[in-house]
C-alpha cells in the first residue's frame, strides 16, 4: 500500500509541475515536444525481468551509488534507457537505473498481433443470451479479429462483478480472434462517478482492482483488458494515470495487453467531467492500445448533427498524435444514430433508421463536409432530423486510418451496424 501510495504521490508532483511547465498550452512545450517524439518510438515503457543472480541499482547510470539491489527474477519496468543502461521501476514505486546485461526483456504485449491493423467490435448483451450481437460476430469473424465484451463491472472497493458468458468468446477463440475483457464502472443504467472517484483516489482498492484484473484474465483466457471508465471526476486525474501505470506493471510481465476506451479530446480540457482526468500524453506509455470513442460528437441531449462528422473526428486524431504513438491509437467506428426532435435525441440503431426510411419514404442524403447521411421526416406534425453511420460514412474513417497509418478500428457496438462495414473496413483498411 505504500508504494501505491509514493506512485500518487509521484503522479500529483508530475501533473503539477507539467501544468507549470505549459501542459495545457494549445501549442506542445518542449517537454511536450520531447515526450511526443520518445513516444513515437513505442518502446516504454517495457516489462523485463532480472536474469543476473543479483545486481544493483543506481541513482545514476554514470557512476551511480546503489540504493537497493534485485535477485534474479524479480520484475522491474523499463522507463528509459541510457548507453548500457536502463532506467527502471522497482517494486511498483521507487527508480533507479541497471545495466542492460542483468535483465531480460518480456516481449511486447502489443507486438502479439504485430503488423495486423485491429478490427475489433465490442460485444454487449441487453438482456441474457440476446441475439443481434452473437448472429453479427459469426456472420463477420472473416473481418473481426478483436471482441470486447462488455461483461465485468467494478464497484468503489476494487471489487469485480461478472456477467461473463463464454459463448461468443468461444466462437472468437475458434476463429482466432483476440479477445478482451472490458472493464468498466456502470452502477444500474449509468457510469457511476462516485464509486470510480473512490476506487482510482484508493491505493488499497487500486491494489484490489488491478490483481482482480490480473486474475480474470489469466482465468478466463483473455489477451489483455479494456478499461472503460466514465464520468470520472477531472480532479482525479493524477490518480487515473497512476492506475495505469499499476495495471502496466502487473499485466505486461504476463503478456496480457492493458488497452483503454477513451473519450475523443480535440484539447486537454482539464475541467470536463466527461474527458478532463484523460491525459493522453501521460497515459500513453502504459497503454499497447488507446480506443478513442470518436462518436457522439452531437449526442442525444444536444443539439441535431452528425454523430462523427469527417472533420470533428480529424482533428481528434490530429489532437492524440501529439502525445500518442500512431500504431496505438484505434479509433471508434459508431454504428448508430440519432432522431431529433424538439432538441432532444433519440438513439437508434441501423435497422431502426431502415425501417424510418421505409415508413416516411424518405431519401437520405449525403454532407459533402461532413461525410455522413441524414434526413429529415415529418411525423404527428412534428419535424425530426436523422443523422446516422452507415457503411459509406465508416469507409472515409478507415481512409483517416490509412492516412496516418493508425492501429486499427473498434466498432460499438457489434449487431447495431450497417452489416456493409465490415467488408468495408477489411478491404479498405490495409
Amino acid at each position: 500500500m505504500q508504494g501505491n501510495l509514493l506512485t500518487t504521490v509521484l503522479a500529483l508532483i508530475f501533473y503539477l509541475t507539467s501544468g507549470i511547465f505549459g501542459g495545457n498550452s494549445s501549442s506542445p512545450s518542449l517537454s511536450e515536444t520531447g515526450n511526443s517524439a520518445r513516444a513515437q518510438g513505442a518502446n516504454f515503457p517495457r516489462s523485463a525481468t532480472v536474469s543476473a543472480k543479483q545486481t544493483s541499482v543506481r541513482d545514476n547510470y554514470q557512476n551511480g551509488t546503489t540504493i537497493s539491489t534485485v535477485n534474479q527474477g524479480s520484475r522491474v519496468l523499463i522507463l528509459d534507457e541510457k548507453a548500457d543502461w536502463y532506467q527502471v521501476q522497482v517494486n511498483g514505486d521507487r527508480q533507479g537505473w541497471l545495466p542492460k546485461w542483468s535483465v531480460s526483456l518480456y516481449r511486447n504485449p502489443s507486438g502479439s498481433i504485430a503488423g495486423q491493423k485491429v478490427i475489433a467490435g465490442y460485444y454487449v448483451e441487453n438482456y441474457n443470451n440476446d441475439p443481434v450481437g452473437y448472429r453479427a460476430l459469426s456472420e463477420n469473424l472473416g473481418a473481426i479479429n478483436m471482441i470486447i465484451p462488455f461483461s465485468f463491472q467494478i464497484n468503489g472497493y476494487g471489487s469485480i462483478t461478472s456477467t461473463h458468458n463464454p459463448k461468443p468468446l468461444n466462437l472468437a477463440r475458434s476463429a482466432g480472434a483476440n479477445t478482451l475483457a472490458l472493464i468498466n464502472n456502470i452502477q444500474g443504467n449509468n457510469f457511476n462517478s462516485n464509486s470510480i472517484h473512490r476506487m482510482l483516489s484508493t491505493p488499497a482498492a487500486r491494489s484490489r482492482a488491478v490483481h482482480g484484473i490480473s486474475r480474470i484474465l489469466v482465468e478466463k483466457g483473455y489477451q489483455g483488458v479494456n478499461i472503460d471508465f466514465e464520468n470520472i471526476p477531472a480532479r482525479d486525474r493524477y490518480y487515473l494515470t497512476s492506475f495505469f501505470s499499476e495495471l502496466a506493471a502487473e499485466l505486461r510481465p504476463r503478456n496480457l495487453l492493458v488497452t483503454a476506451s477513451v473519450p475523443a479530446k480535440t484539447y486537454d480540457d482539464r475541467s470536463s467531467n466527461q474527458a478532463g482526468a484523460y491525459d493522453y500524453r501521460a497515459l500513453a506509455p502504459y497503454l499497447d492500445q488507446m480506443m478513442i470513442m470518436t462518436y457522439d460528437e452531437h449526442y442525444s441531449g444536444g443539439t441535431a448533427g452528425p454523430v462523427a462528422s469527417y472533420p470533428w473526428v480529424e482533428k481528434v486524431i490530429n489532437y492524440a498524435l501529439r502525445y500518442v504513438p500512431n500504431n496505438k491509437i484505434v479509433v471508434g467506428i459508431a454504428a448508430y444514430g440519432y432522431d431529433w426532435k424538439w432538441g432532444s435525441g433519440k438513439a437508434l440503431h441501423y435497422n431502426g433508421i431502415q425501417n424510418l426510411i421505409r415508413k416516411y419514404k424518405v431519401i437520405p442524403k449525403w454532407h459533402p463536409v461532413y461525410r455522413v447521411p441524414y434526413f429529415s421526416y415529418r411525423s404527428w406534425g412534428t419535424t425530426h432530423e436523422v443523422w446516422y453511420e452507415n457503411s459509406a460514412s465508416t469507409a472515409t474513417k478507415v481512409q483517416l486510418v490509412r492516412k496516418y497509418n493508425l492501429r486499427g478500428v473498434a466498432v460499438w457496438r457489434l449487431g447495431y451496424e450497417d452489416p456493409n462495414i465490415w467488408s468495408t473496413i477489411q478491404r479498405q483498411i490495409m
